[in-house]
């Protein structure tokens, strides 16, 4: 039976617990620092796998949404690479050693095309990974990556996430949930949206009040 690559991707319990107790095991005092970008109240966790077929759809059609909430800081938002897949901490790994050489949105949205692309081509060892990264003429420094995926980690088990693509908005304390590529997409426009509205009703003229 052909699976519907439409459909959000199961998270293997067994993988999660992979990662959060192999590779949180390196974890040192030091503060981890999240992928995570833009200052706003309204805070944004988006969970994709980078072996996902609809996270590797869905982020493309992200990308302008995204960038312009973090531009105008209308949102925090963290990429949590979630286990779906056996090598998809290997990939979470080396994103986060991208980040330690730059972190301008612009490239952080390039890194992720590309991790997204090596995942295609199944590039599934550290040697065949650097070694992609090499031909496309993008570095990379090493750092401890354990505290920030023990940090990402916690994030899975405290938002419950069971499959990718995810995404959830925290907002005047409230939080919402969104599964598959389609809500996703929806969401995230509804928070543009709402914010272009805001910045509307902030500009326009007042009315002098009646005496």
């Amino acid at each position: 039976m052909r699976r519907d690559l439409r459909a959000p991707v199961a998270v293997p319990p067994l993988v999660l617990l992979f990662v959060l107790l192999v590779l949180a095991a390196p974890a040192h005092p030091a503060k981890a620092q999240l992928p995570s970008f833009g200052k706003g109240r309204i805070e944004v966790r988006l969970y994709t796998d980078y072996f996902c077929g609809p996270c590797s759809r869905m982020e493309p059609r992200v990308e302008a949404l995204l960038t312009d909430l973090v531009k105008r800081d209308a949102v925090t938002l963290t990429f949590v690479d979630t286990p779906v897949h056996t090598f998809t901490p290997l990939y979470a790994k080396y994103f986060l050693y991208l980040l330690n050489k730059d972190r301008s949105f612009a490239h952080v949205l390039q890194y992720r095309a590309l991790l997204f692309e090596a995942a295609k081509d199944r590039l599934e060892t550290g040697e065949k990974l650097e070694e992609f990264l090499k031909e496309k003429d993008v570095s990379f420094t090493r750092a401890n990556p354990g505290p920030a995926l023990t940090a990402l980690s916690s994030l899975i088990t405290e938002d419950g996430v069971r499959s990718t693509p995810t995404c959830v908005i925290i907002k005047d304390g409230q939080k919402g949930v969104y599964v598959g590529d389609i809500d996703i997409v929806k969401a995230l426009e509804q928070l543009q949206k709402a914010g272009e509205l805001l910045k509307a009703q902030e500009s326009a003229p007042q009315k002098p009040s009646s005496p």
